[in-house]
């Protein structure tokens, strides 16, 4: 019997039926026989059915009750069984939009986020209990959001859903981070009413990533062909300074020889050689050559130090391997490169660490921080425009590792912004001067590329202070 009640699970509705089915002849027998004071006994209750055939009705209950059982009993297990089939495919569901790495965001036509998962608390920083209920606008920049809300007017006039498909999107976290957003976004039709899925995956590291394999490729054209330029150059800035160097001295033995002929032409023809070295300007000739000359060998050597800051600066291994560098070096490189975009903004001190140890680096990505950084202190100072600024870059020995200061007096950064400066695509310059690249490349190359530390020290109006920590030696 359990067996068939285990198998069967609907037949014990019907046997409860049919037992309380039963009870109604029964208590119709007692009731008679109460009524006519008779015994209970077989021949009394033979007696009953004969003078009240009606008696024999009541027996049909429990068949009746049974076949009610039954179907209800059958039907509650079929309906219990599609009920645990829905709640295993809800849990399912549920399973799924909560694994899914995906942020998973349903709204309905006005905007209103009806659904959002756990990749999507995780992604913007809000938990589902205080997000459901608003609208999708504040996921997004305020620009985009006004757009987004004209979209959806849109839609809701022409039924065009002109927002579909997928797309780069900048999205905005709980504690106000833009981030570059990948958007998929499906229409959906349930019970007459129409709800649009978004799908969103953060790609704020791929796109790091895009624009470090850019810079590096950049880097990379331009260091070969700054080391192509720069050889060439060489070259023949050699045979010019060399024959500075010769007609230098060929002048100095032209102003002895022109002093020893003055001292040697006899007292009645000075007169007559006095003029003809003044209808040919001799006078001028000897005194200004000189100095020309010393100003052009001065202006070569001037291009020589320029070739070999390009040289030092495009300098790339061609495994990409990490190399030794010097870093004072480095530095005098970068700002030789860089001369032209702060000579008449900022001047340049330099206090340098004795006995600094050559450190292992990625080279050409190291002279790309400190660029980036020296062009960050020239625009600070600039922004800040009171007349000329200063720039001081200081190197220390800390044991097993060094430290970089690049100090500057400009405009400073703000408060509000100083946990947002490193990152991708934070920029409080204006459009064409600023790509919000610059520092987050510094800090991925600097922390996660050289196992180092970079930070800053900021007061508005004074200046700030970036402090580069790198490793002697790069494991």
């Amino acid at each position: 019997m359990l067996k068939l009640l285990l198998r069967f699970p609907f037949c014990f509705p019907t046997l409860i039926a049919a037992v309380f089915g039963l009870l109604f002849p029964i208590m119709a027998i007692l009731f008679l026989l109460w009524d006519s004071h008779l015994e209970i006994t077989w021949p009394n209750i033979q007696e009953l059915h004969h003078h009240h055939a009606d008696l024999m009705i009541t027996w049909s209950a429990p068949l009746v009750l049974g076949f009610f059982g039954s179907y209800v009993g059958k039907t509650s297990w079929l309906l219990k069984q599609k009920m645990d089939h829905l709640t295993a495919q809800t849990t399912q569901l549920n399973t799924v939009l909560n694994t899914a790495a995906s942020a998973i965001i349903t709204i309905d036509k006005r905007g209103i986020i009806t659904s959002f998962n756990q990749a999507a608390e995780r992604i913007f920083g809000y938990q589902q209990a205080e997000i459901l209920g608003k609208n999708v606008s504040c996921l997004m920049p305020e620009q985009i959001a006004a757009q987004h809300n004209s979209y959806l007017q849109r839609y809701i006039a022409t039924r065009t859903p002109s927002f579909a498909g997928q797309r780069e999107v900048q999205a905005l976290r709980k504690n106000g981070e833009i981030f570059p957003a990948l958007l998929r976004v499906s229409l959906m039709k349930i019970n007459q009413e129409f709800f649009f899925s978004g799908f969103v995956d953060d790609i704020s590291e791929t796109k790091a990533l895009e624009t470090q394999l850019m810079q590096a490729q950049k880097l990379e054209a331009i260091g070969q062909l700054a080391s192509g330029v720069a050889h060439e150059i060489n070259t023949p800035i050699q045979y010019v300074g060399d024959n500075l160097s010769a007609l230098q001295q060929n002048m100095m033995d032209m102003l002895a020889y022109q002093q020893a002929l003055a001292e040697w032409v006899a007292a009645d023809m000075q007169a007559e050689f006095n003029t003809i070295a003044n209808r040919y300007d001799i006078a001028y000739i000897l005194e200004d050559s000189p100095k020309a000359i010393q100003q052009a060998i001065e202006g070569v050597k001037r291009v020589a130090e320029i070739v070999k800051a390009m040289k030092t600066f495009s300098h790339i291994e061609s495994n990409a391997n990490k190399q030794p560098i010097n870093l004072h070096e480095a530095i005098d490189s970068v700002l030789t490169i860089s001369r032209n975009s702060y000579k008449y903004v900022a001047d340049v001190e330099t206090a340098y660490a004795d006995n600094l140890p050559y450190i292992e680096c990625f080279a050409s990505q190291l002279n790309q921080v400190l660029l980036n950084l020296i062009i960050n202190a020239i625009h600070a100072i600039e922004e800040k425009n009171a007349g000329k600024g200063l720039i001081k870059i200081t190197t220390r020995n800390l044991g097993d590792k060094v430290e970089i200061l690049i100090q500057d007096n400009g405009a400073g950064i703000p408060e509000a912004i100083q946990e947002k400066v490193f990152n991708l695509f934070f920029t409080t310059k204006p459009v064409g001067k600023g790509t919000g690249q610059g520092l987050s490349l510094a800090h991925s190359v600097i922390v996660e590329k050289h196992h180092g530390k970079l930070f800053f020290e900021s007061t508005v109006g004074s200046g700030t202070t970036f402090h580069i920590q790198l490793p002697i030696k790069l494991d």
